[in-house]
């Protein structure tokens, strides 16, 4: 607190010293016949000191502006008067410029012409609030007072124009200047001087006299403004605006006249005409300096942006030399910027088969101008200082630059980007496993080679091959024994077909293989496909090492030709799927070809097969008891048949359903409905005298049979329905019995 008040203190007594000490010293030179000043600094300084400390100068001002009257004789209430206008005058003044947002450092044009707008309409009040009291209190004529108010105007104006540019500038830093430039600034003003005074005695016009003056001060003005800046400038043209005052009012020099209206205007113009040319300079100088600071800042944060840069950025010039090699460019190239510069770009970046390529575009550059590779982006590949080969995205713009066309480069690696990309096609378009094309994949291979053999007029083959038994080695040695087999068993189809053919994985252990280019003639290109499913077969049924064993197994082939695309992915894979199945009905390790009948078969076994599983809900099985007599034609014996009734397909032979059932193991549910059926049958007939002996047969299923639960639930259904378990056979088939022996016989015997 104490700080701010001593600080207040010192600018209250600097602003009113300054006032009061520029006052007198300008009252002791009034121009002749006048009673003011032709130029009135004060009003520079006041303006000033309320734009730099803003109200606190006011009452310096005010009392500054008093005391100055009244010094000079004039009555108390006049001074007061005139004070006041001499301070709301700059107070005006500042607050126009301050609105408008007036820069000091004069950077703009504009802000002349609003320091001069707000000087006139500032000073207004201050010459007319003063010229009016002085004629109130009787000491000013009536025939003077448009002249004095006029005069007091033009000094109040100019001296704000001379005055303002330098308190509001002014600074320690800029009033340290050299013993040499003291010297020099010295020699200009007593040029000025000495010119001043030859000129008036030799020269008669006034006119030529002021032209001449102005010629000789051009270039000290231009010193002073270049080498000090707006405080230099302002007080060269104070000191020689104040000399021309004090020469012109000893009656000497240019500037004087016998009229006092042609030298108090040739004083003004003087004045004014040093403090445009000083304040233009200053502008042209504040925008050269902005100019260069911001050409310095750009070219900073260009070099700072180019250095900081994740790509790397390289430049050329016309003859193909590197002139601009970025941090980002030594780590993607490996080379050091000192190493590379002035080098051939080629030779640094370019392999060597790619060079020529690259000198004929450039070339076609330097000498047609053409851009048609410009402004996009390129993948390119480039080359490491070691020499190893990596792709790069390039986008390559121009400039020129002094006359000098030059070519700059923006580069990124993307080595880890191809990287990632071919992993995820991979992922995409692969078996993670076997690495070989997966279903995506292999669908588009099988349209190409459709479309290809339309067009060739040629027959290919897609083999579907499944392993046998395989499910056995996975349950058995773990899946890690299963993927080692189908990687080898992949390795080996690779291994077996040409170049050109396409082998992939669909899923588990099941492989597709699409042959190309077979013969035009059907039964030549039946025999080709043929012996590759031979040598398929030969290869895939050789060893297999597996870590610590040997596994053996076989393969099921199927087959179909096709030499057009007429039919879809689809529906191939699905006739080659079904021939597969035949194979494996054939026993396996064979191979067959798909044909129509054999589709038809299988498509009327899918459909059992799913009608089958609601039969038993839906009630539509039925038994049919088929009687055993003796030689007197008596019944002694029954066996019940099993028989289905479907609602669309009508009555369906057991011998075409048994089989599916049994393979879809759905028997064991048929077969226990059957038994039950067959009790309860058993259990009617104990009331009647001629059917309580007969013996019922049974067939079971050997998968019914060797079911696990199976003689716990026969036990249970006898106790159940009561009936005499003598009267009950069962039928089994030789297979069941001869590959379960063990089993059976334990179980007959339970």
């Amino acid at each position: 607190m104490f700080t701010y008040v001593n600080t207040n203190v010192g600018r209250f007594l600097l602003v009113a010293l300054a006032y009061f000490i520029t006052a007198k010293l300008g009252l002791m030179v009034p121009y002749k016949e006048s009673i003011v000043t032709l130029i009135w600094l004060p009003s520079g300084i006041a303006v000033g000191a309320i734009m730099r400390w803003g109200k606190i100068s006011l009452p310096a001002i005010f009392i500054a502006a008093g005391l100055v009257e009244y010094s000079v004789g004039l009555p108390v209430y006049t001074s007061i008067g005139i004070a006041c206008g001499n301070t709301l005058a700059p107070f005006i003044c500042a607050y126009l410029l301050q609105k408008f947002q007036f820069n000091h450092a004069l950077i703009k044009q504009q802000d002349i012409g609003l320091m001069l707008g707000a000087a006139i309409i500032g000073m207004l009040i201050s010459a007319t609030g003063g010229t009016f009291i002085l004629y109130l209190s009787d000491l000013l004529p009536e025939t003077q007072l448009s002249r004095v108010w006029f005069v007091w105007l033009v000094g109040d104006t100019v001296g704000v124009l001379l005055a303002l540019p330098l308190v509001l500038n002014v600074q320690k830093k800029s009033l340290q200047i050299s013993a040499r430039q003291i010297y020099q600034l010295t020699a200009w003003l007593v040029l000025f001087v000495i010119s001043e005074l030859i000129i008036s005695a030799l020269v008669p016009s006034l006119n030529k006299q002021f032209m001449l003056s102005i010629f000789l001060i051009l270039p000290a003005l231009v010193w002073a403004s270049m080498n000090f800046g707006i405080v230099g400038g302002s007080l060269v043209v104070i000191v020689l605006s104040v000399i021309g005052v004090m020469i012109a009012s000893n009656g000497y020099g240019s500037f004087y006249s016998i009229s006092a209206t042609d030298g108090i205007f040739s004083l003004w113009m003087f004045m004014v005409t040093l403090v445009v040319i000083m304040l233009l300079i200053s502008v042209l100088q504040s925008e050269r300096n902005l100019a260069e600071t911001a050409l310095r800042h750009n070219g900073k944060q260009l070099r700072a942006v180019i250095d900081g840069a994740l790509d790397g950025i390289v430049t050329i010039d016309k003859t193909g030399a590197l002139v601009e090699f970025n941090p980002a460019a030594e780590r993607i190239f490996g080379y050091k910027k000192a190493e590379v510069m002035g080098k051939s770009l080629a030779e640094v970046m370019i392999p060597p088969n790619l060079r020529n390529a690259h000198d004929k575009k450039h070339r076609e550059f330097v000498l047609t101008g053409k851009k048609n590779i410009f402004d996009r982006r390129l993948e390119l590949t480039a080359m490491y200082s070691d020499g190893s080969e990596f792709p790069v995205e390039l986008t390559i713009t121009s400039l020129n630059e002094g006359g000098t066309s030059l070519i700059t480069g923006f580069i990124r690696d993307i080595s880890a980007q191809k990287k990632a990309q071919q992993e995820i096609e991979n992922f995409a378009y692969y078996d993670t496993l076997t690495r070989l094309p997966n279903r995506r994949l292999l669908i588009d291979r099988f349209q190409r080679a459709a479309v290809a053999c339309k067009r060739t007029k040629t027959h290919c083959a897609l083999i579907f091959a499944d392993l046998d038994h395989f499910k056995l080695l996975n349950d058995t040695k773990g899946h890690d024994s299963g993927d080692r087999l189908l990687i080898e068993v992949a390795n080996r189809i690779q291994d077996t077909i040409r170049a050109g053919d396409t082998v992939a994985r669909l899923s588990g252990d099941e492989f597709v293989i699409i042959i190309e280019n077979l013969d035009s003639l059907p039964n030549i290109a039946y025999s080709q496909a043929s012996e590759v499913a031979q040598k398929l077969l030969m290869e895939l049924n050789k060893s297999y090492q597996l870590e610590l064993f040997e596994f053996n197994t076989t393969a099921s082939l199927g087959l179909t030709l096709f030499n057009d695309d007429k039919l879809s992915f689809e529906d191939h894979l699905r006739h080659a799927d079904t021939a597969m199945y035949q194979a494996k009905a054939a026993g396996r390790n064979t191979f067959r070809f798909y044909d129509e009948l054999t589709q038809g078969n299988v498509e009327r076994g899918f459909t059992l097969e799913s009608a089958l599983h609601s039969a038993l809900k839906n009630e539509e099985f039925y038994l049919h008891f088929q009687s055993i007599v003796n030689e007197q034609q008596e019944v002694v014996a029954a066996e019940a048949l099993l028989r289905w009734s479907h609602s669309t397909l009508g009555l369906v032979s057991p011998a075409e359903f048994i089989p599916i059932a049994e393979k879809s193991n759905q028997i064991i549910k048929i077969g226990h409905w059957v038994l039950v059926q067959a009790c309860h049958q058993l259990k009617a007939w104990e009331s009647s005298p001629k059917l309580s002996k007969i013996i019922l047969s049974v067939n079971i299923s050997a998968k019914q049979f060797l079911y696990i639960h199976f003689v716990h639930d026969l036990r249970d259904l006898i106790i159940k329905t009561g009936i005499n378990p003598d009267l009950l056979k069962l039928e089994l088939t030789e297979t069941a019995v001869i590959d379960n022996i063990d089993d059976v016989i334990e179980k007959m015997k339970v």
